[in-house]
């Protein structure tokens, strides 16, 4: 069975004149100065990471927040609020709320755009950082799939109904478990007053993400170039999103770098599977 989290917290940001809160599911000992943040992918919430936070939990103090519009944290008011700085601004009230002074850094795909961010900022108190699935380079054919789906708010009759449509979706993220698919479509979704079921997802972060594609692409390349923690990099090989050849010049480009390609996975690796579980522990416990 898949574990818990041990607890939850949650911190508070004004936006707008209203305070908006933001959930932080926890692991292990609340007083462990060895902490390691789970931030998860566009669509999804820090539940994502339960397997992986479980076990870095007897070593580390693990927050694994639902980024707003997500999960248990509230929606914001406007689609273009659903930006990185935004998450940025609510990840260090985080830490300052919750009184981290150094951390280490599991991103999937959105989240490692974060962690990109939070690497290369003055003063940034990440010491370690794994990025999953996702790079400098964005495959525009990845990115027209994504906006194609993504906060369209379906709604459904029934649990079964809604779990067959998710299941169809989220192959890509591995060869997983029956028990793997019930947690990933279970914590992400609920059911409304007037008993239908749909996802627990604020449909304007689907709305900002398609009025991104209207701005030219911006040139990442700078912003990797300036990441310098050792990293470990985590692709699906058979990722959509991050090319094998933007791999390739991410681990050339950079100082302190290990590449893992997980076999029959596309965008993003959930991190369920004891392999990767394994690798993403030892790297972190390198510390």
């Amino acid at each position: 069975m898949i574990a818990k989290p041990h607890r939850r917290s949650n911190v508070a940001v004004l936006m707008d004149g209203v305070l908006k809160h933001m959930a932080v599911h926890e692991w292990g000992e609340e007083k462990n100065p060895c902490v390691v943040l789970c931030v998860h992918g566009l669509s999804r919430n820090g539940r994502d990471f339960d397997v992986v936070a479980n076990a870095l939990s007897k070593d580390f103090r693990v927050l694994c927040p639902d980024i707003p519009g997500r999960g248990q944290s509230d929606w914001l008011a406007r689609a273009d609020q659903y930006s990185i700085p935004t998450y940025v601004k609510f990840i260090n009230v985080m830490l300052t709320e919750l009184g981290i002074q150094s951390y280490d850094w599991i991103g999937t795909s959105m989240g490692g755009l974060i962690g990109m961010v939070m690497a290369v900022t003055p003063g940034s108190a990440m010491k370690r950082f794994v990025i999953n699935d996702i790079g400098p380079v964005l495959e525009i054919e990845a990115i027209k799939r994504i906006a194609s789906y993504v906060g369209l708010a379906p709604n459904f009759a029934s649990y079964p109904e809604l779990y067959a449509a998710a299941r169809m979706a989220i192959t890509t993220f591995g060869p997983l478990t029956e028990e793997q698919y019930q947690h990933m479509v279970s914590t992400s979704c609920w059911q409304r007053a007037d008993g239908r079921w749909e996802f627990n997802m604020d449909p304007k972060v689907g709305d900002a993400f398609r009025a991104g594609l209207a701005a030219p692409a911006a040139d990442m390349w700078p912003l990797w170039n300036a990441v310098k923690q050792p990293t470990l990099i985590l692709r699906g090989a058979n990722s959509d999103l991050l090319s094998a050849e933007t791999l390739t010049k991410m681990v050339e480009t950079h100082p302190d770098v290990i590449a893992l390609t997980i076999a029959e996975t596309g965008h993003a690796p959930m991190i369920f599977d004891e392999p990767t579980v394994t690798a993403v522990v030892d790297f972190l416990k390198e510390n």
